[in-house]
């Protein structure tokens, strides 16, 4: 009994510390969104709006495009921001003031995120620098 005891604590423990290497600094992020790629991480406490990304720094020769039906291609260093069909664009918003890269979220996961106005949330993403950043999850900070 105090071994299987002993097992479970030590699950336990590895899995807290595993998911809190999941937290990541958003500045950290922000200047090297390649170190992250293929990994689900996330932000807390981070500025999130609805919306047509305004102050983003993509790189050199990116277009934003907010609407549907299309998927996002990557030319080089240019990345086409499109929302595919039932997914639309988020900004995050960095501690800088800024946003950098294209963020995703289905739009049955954004509908409580209000149009246009600055909320500040708990995100869990897949990073992809290349393309576009897909948010799975999303929780309001009040």
């Amino acid at each position: 009994m105090k071994k299987l005891f002993l097992f479970l604590l030590i699950v336990i423990a590895f899995n807290q510390h595993a998911s809190a290497q999941n937290v990541v600094d958003a500045n950290d992020f922000y200047e090297n969104p390649a170190k992250y790629n293929g990994r689900t991480i996330i932000f807390k406490d981070i500025v999130v709006r609805k919306g047509v990304v305004k102050n983003a720094d993509f790189g050199s020769g990116v277009q934003v495009n907010p609407g549907a039906g299309s998927s996002p291609s990557s030319t080089g260093s240019a990345i086409r921001c499109t929302a595919p069909k039932s997914y639309e664009i988020l900004e995050v918003v960095f501690p800088n003031g800024k946003s950098k890269g294209c963020f995703i979220i289905l739009n049955k996961v954004a509908n409580p995120v209000p149009s246009g106005k600055d909320v500040i949330a708990t995100i869990t993403f897949k990073a992809d620098s290349r393309t576009m950043n897909k948010i799975s999850m999303i929780k309001f900070i009040p």
